[in-house]
């Protein structure tokens, strides 16, 4: 079991990785998504050491559809002279957040990663 979840925790940074720097579906955000969930739920149930706990719970969870897009002057703009153009900057907009939210996850399992490599052996 316990190399199982740290063996987990590497794969879930190594595709936080990859849906970073490239080019992302959002079929690959929303499998991210699940996995995150799965892998939190899982430490949440297993670990006893509250500060560590602490640390799990920070980790945020990333649903795609409440990313929040804000309008700016450009996005009035565009949206006066070209409706269809708002969604894709809006889409856009998302995915920016979504990216940004993956970085932050996968930073948050490196550092968990790290605490329970000794939690574990211990």
């Amino acid at each position: 079991m316990t190399r199982n979840i740290l063996r987990q925790m590497a794969d879930i940074q190594a595709q936080a990785e990859r849906i970073t720097s490239t080019k992302i579906e959002l079929s690959q955000i929303e499998d991210f998504s699940k996995y995150n969930e799965e892998i939190k739920r899982f430490l949440l149930e297993n670990v006893n050491d509250e500060f560590i706990l602490k640390y799990i719970r920070e980790i945020p969870s990333l649903n795609f559809e409440s990313l929040e897009t804000k309008d700016n002057l450009l996005t009035i703009i565009i949206g006066f002279f070209g409706g269809g153009l708002i969604s894709y900057y809006r889409q856009n907009q998302k995915n920016e957040e979504a990216i940004n939210k993956v970085r932050e996850i996968r930073g948050k399992y490196a550092s968990a990663e790290f605490m329970l490599k000794n939690y574990f052996t211990d």
